[in-house]
């Protein structure tokens, strides 16, 4: 009796063993369902961060662009994702290696030597280190939307020097100051916004910026607008901030990580399961038989890992005992659709061809790069757009050098008076030349653009980077004709090709002046040495020549002279000689 109740309470107690371990998979599968159906929420319903930056407010209809916490997170998440995402970093890479190509050709209009001596002071100083920095400012602009550039030209004595030095200031650090930091006395909140203190009735009239200071004090400063120049892109002239060039792509950025990153747990989850073994029989009997494979000898604590089987083992299966493998299941090709559709999302966004993303499966370099498509179009855009810019810090620096006195600008009102003085002028021709007022247009208008001589003075050309030639013999000689007919300078259709005319003429007179001296048969140039023992070679014939054409009486007389005479009779003969070549300057 004793028994048969001992035998009835352990199957209670298994029985209820058994109701708990079933309600605690219940609740684990109710907790993994709550949770999934929370990650999907997340996915589905829209969240501040859905731009792929937390935005913590939104403007007001007065307000363009970010208020100035949104602006700064905007710029921060751009540049985490400039930092470590491939797809971010090589859209903004691409548009720095066909926006610049080799770098911009900047020329001074004017034939003054002391602007162009200026400019290419500050271009080639090392305080400006301009030959790297031009990239980075076309980087900086398209990463963070826009670009602070401050400029200097003051000693330690406040005293002008007419060499300007330019230094990038962060655009984390224009700002208001926030609440609790010590506010500057001359600080205007009112009309100071994200930094930036403007006309109340004109946004675009910018009297200063603000700047904290990057150490710990918390301070801040003024830099007067004149000192600055403000580069922002993606925004309206009444925008006070920028916006980075990726910011339109940050939701697909992060679709796109969490896609890539789900499928990998995915794929592991679906091949950690490689080898199931079936085992017919009792509890006691499988659990015997799970022995059979050797336990590992470094594990964590409270794991139960097993060895792995290794490439040529063969397993010999008992009675009861059965070995399947399994396959991984992967089911890639039902998901590659949306990694790509995501990957065209991105490259709408950016105008940039599919393959800057990682797949070249369906484009055509040949079709992307005619000059025709929308990403070299998007190209001439931008180069454009940052021609005005460079062109700002062209007149910026000859305009410092004006303010040292170190040059003089010129006057426009003789200009203007002769200007005025044009419509009084005939303008009928005198005998088939211009007329006079034609004559006095060509006189104002040497360059073919009416310009005053200030605008010449403080103006430069741009030459970029040729963005399309494939057939290198093709364009050569499209340039070649454009030069020809007059239609292109020397310095366009050099720039064209990717070379410096200045540099290049530079190479090539050291080519020539060593090749004077040392020779050089691709010019068809002897050396020095060569041409003397020619020269002495060519007189020795000469001379026999001549004494040749002598009697006998005439070389006795000539030979019993003395060497001198005998040389300068043979040279006044070979002078006159019809046969022979002028040798006066030997």
């Amino acid at each position: 009796m004793i028994k048969f109740f001992k035998n009835l309470i352990e199957s209670k107690a298994k029985h209820a063993e058994a109701t708990l371990a079933e309600a605690n998979t219940r609740i684990t599968e109710a907790n993994v369902l709550s949770k999934m159906i929370q990650e999907a929420s997340n996915l589905v319903y829209e969240r501040p961060d859905s731009d792929g930056f937390f935005r913590t407010s939104q403007p007001t209809d007065r307000e363009k662009g970010h208020l100035q916490t949104n602006q700064l997170e905007m710029i921060r998440k751009a540049r985490e994702f400039a930092r470590w995402d491939g797809n971010a970093k090589g859209a903004l890479q691409t548009m720095v290696n066909y926006v610049m190509g080799k770098g911009v050709s900047i020329t001074p209009k004017s034939n003054d030597p002391m602007v162009w001596y200026i400019w290419r002071e500050f271009w080639t100083a090392d305080r400006n280190k301009m030959e790297r920095k031009q990239f980075e400012i076309i980087y900086r602009s398209f990463r963070d939307g826009e670009i602070f550039i401050e400029f200097f030209d003051k000693d330690d004595e406040e005293k002008a020097t007419g060499k300007t030095t330019i230094r990038f200031i962060d655009p984390l650090m224009v700002r208001n100051p926030s609440d609790g930091e010590t506010t500057p006395k001359d600080f205007n909140k009112v009309t100071t916004k994200a930094g930036i203190e403007h006309d109340p009735n004109d946004v675009e009239k910018v009297f200063r910026y603000w700047v904290k200071s990057t150490d710990d004090s918390g301070n801040y400063r003024s830099v007067l607008a004149d000192n600055m120049i403000h580069i922002k892109i993606n925004a309206d002239s009444d925008q006070k901030r920028g916006e980075s060039f990726i910011q339109a792509i940050m939701k697909m950025i992060k679709h796109y990580q969490q896609w890539l990153e789900n499928r990998i747990i995915l794929n592991k989850m679906r091949t950690a399961i490689v080898l199931i073994k079936k085992i017919e029989g009792t509890p006691s009997q499988v659990s015997q038989l799970s022995q059979t494979f050797r336990s590992v000898d470094n594990q964590p604590v409270n794991w139960n890992k097993k060895q792995n089987i290794r490439g040529g083992t063969t397993i010999v299966a008992g009675p009861g005992v059965d070995y399947k493998m399994e396959s991984p299941n992967i089911n890639a090709q039902d998901v590659k659709d949306d990694g790509r559709n995501i990957k065209l999302t991105m490259a709408a966004g950016t105008n940039l061809p599919e393959y800057v993303f990682g797949d070249a499966s369906n484009a055509n370099f040949a079709s992307t790069m005619v000059a025709e498509s929308p990403f070299v179009k998007s190209i001439e855009f931008w180069q454009v757009n940052f021609e005005y810019w460079f062109k700002k810090i062209f007149e910026k620096v000859i305009m410092n050098a004006v303010e040292a006195k170190a040059i003089i600008p010129p006057d426009d009102r003789e200009f203007l008076r002769r200007l005025k003085k044009v419509n009084d002028l005939e303008e009928q021709e005198e005998d088939g030349d211009l007329s006079p007022r034609d004559r006095e247009l060509q006189n104002l208008m040497p360059n073919g653009k009416l310009e005053t001589p200030r605008e010449i003075f403080f103006g430069c050309d741009l030459q970029w980077g040729e963005i399309i030639h494939r057939d290198m013999k093709l364009h050569t000689e499209a340039l070649q004709l454009a030069r020809t007919s007059g239609w292109i300078s020397d310095v366009t259709a050099s720039a064209s090709l990717g070379y410096d005319l200045a540099e290049e003429t530079r190479k090539q007179k050291n080519i020539e002046e060593e090749a004077e001296k040392v020779g050089n048969p691709l010019l068809g140039i002897k050396s020095r040495e060569d041409r003397e023992t020619t020269d002495e070679n060519d007189l020795d014939v000469e001379a026999d020549d001549i004494l040749k054409t002598m009697t006998d009486e005439e070389r006795q007389s000539i030979l019993s002279k003395n060497p001198q005479d005998i040389a300068q009779l043979l040279l006044d003969r070979i002078k006159v000689s019809p046969n022979g070549s002028n040798r006066e300057e030997q």
